[in-house]
């Protein structure tokens, strides 16, 4: 094998698994912003009916959409404590207990300072 083949193809193969790569990115861009106005109505309607698996697999999808704001956030949070509040009897007790860690991490992540000292 000549010198210029492997060369051309050392430099295409990193190429195309970037560009593959990005575009999966873009494409799951796309899907998260169009799945946020119903995941959030879907939680809120959870919410209101008390129907636990709803408020965990939605919780979920939009504490891992990346359009998610500050303000539903703090909502969610809310929404999570004042659902408590209430005659809350569930078996899925940890899965609950992990959504509400997946909300607190998330408010973390958003408020961490970073501050260097040089």
């Amino acid at each position: 094998m000549g010198n210029g083949i492997i060369i051309t193809l050392t430099i295409c193969i990193p190429l195309g698994i970037v560009s593959l790569f990005y575009y999966w990115l873009g494409i799951r861009k796309k899907r998260h912003l169009q799945t946020i106005v119903t995941d959030w109505n879907n939680f809120n309607k959870a919410i209101t009916n008390n129907h636990i698996d709803g408020i965990l697999k939605f919780g979920t999808e939009l504490i891992w959409n990346e359009h998610l704001t500050m303000i539903q956030l703090k909502e969610m949070s809310e929404l999570i404590k004042k659902f408590e509040k209430t005659d809350f009897k569930t078996t899925k007790t940890n899965e609950y207990k992990e959504l509400k860690l997946l909300i607190y991490n998330k408010y973390l992540d958003w408020n961490m300072e970073y501050s260097h000292v040089i």
